[in-house]
């Protein structure tokens, strides 16, 4: 079983300097406590058996429930109901060079 660590005031201010916070030291030490708290939890919840039970990848069994990929023709009109400029039977779009 891993040892308990708790969170230092010298973690929050190389947490602070990672995410470029500048923390005064009120904050630092409600974040210390926090963080110490969230760890705490963390390790009752690894106190669970878990010996013998196969890995969740998703609660539900779900498999590839997407349609399948069929080509099919759209009436153009309705197509080009939508883009804000058009020529003709075509979309315009930005001249990308």
């Amino acid at each position: 079983m891993p040892q308990k660590k708790s969170i230092t005031a010298k973690d929050i201010r190389h947490l602070a300097w990672l995410a470029k916070l500048d923390l005064s030291k009120k904050e630092e030490e409600t974040f210390r406590s926090q963080l110490s708290k969230i760890l705490e939890y963390f390790s009752k919840i690894d106190e669970a058996n878990t010996e013998g039970l196969p890995p969740t990848f998703h609660v539900v069994e779900q498999y590839n429930i997407f349609r399948e990929d069929e080509p099919c023709q759209f009436p153009s009109d309705l197509v080009l109901q939508n883009p804000p400029k058009k020529k003709g039977r075509f979309i315009k779009a930005a001249r990308i060079v």
